[in-house]
């Protein structure tokens, strides 16, 4: 049990101090933005509810429509987050990539972008996903398990994925409603 907090607590105080290193002496007198987080796996399956449409603010929109998919439980593989922020020297990225195989509890993603190459019906679950990348602007979990991550922060970078339109957006909640629908019968 001790051993289990142990982690925690380092994982806290690494997520800490990269929190501190971000804000460089040229980025306190402009403000960095963060543009979001890109969230990549292989695979991820899990249970999920039927997602939803919500308004939420990013760097460059207020009250911008996304869709917020939440998992019961989820476990994803190949996982890769990047939080992509923008400085006066460019866009500054923070990678963390876990080695293994990591699990969520009541996961609550706000996207403005998904995709995805594949869906199956899991073992445990109602929703399997494969090649899956969004571009994410609020992420909370109330409990992960992130085993032997790396973490890299890197200048340079590009954003990867644009935001879509409100009617891209209620068409992944549509067919993603219909998948979860098609694994209750």
């Amino acid at each position: 049990m001790k051993r289990n907090y142990s982690y925690k607590f380092i994982i806290i105080l690494v997520l800490m101090v990269c929190g501190l290193l971000i804000p460089t002496k040229d980025s306190f007198a402009s403000n960095p933005k963060i543009i979001g987080f890109i969230i990549e796996a292989a695979q991820m399956e899990g249970s999920m509810e039927e997602p939803v449409m919500v308004t939420g603010d990013t760097a460059e929109q207020k009250d911008r429509p996304m869709l917020e998919l939440n998992f019961s439980q989820l476990k994803a593989e190949g996982l890769s987050i990047k939080k992509l922020v923008q400085s006066p020297k460019g866009i500054v990225t923070i990678d963390m990539s876990p080695k293994e195989t990591v699990l969520f509890n009541n996961l609550a993603l706000q996207v403005t972008n998904a995709e995805f190459t594949e869906n199956y019906l899991p073992a445990d679950g109602n929703i399997g996903l494969k090649n899956i990348k969004l571009l994410a602007h609020h992420v909370s979990a109330n409990n992960s398990n992130l085993p032997q991550f790396s973490l890299n922060i890197n200048e340079g970078g590009q954003v990867e994925m644009e935001p879509k339109s409100e009617e891209e957006l209620l068409q992944m909640k549509a067919f993603l409603k219909s998948l979860i629908s098609n694994s209750q019968q």
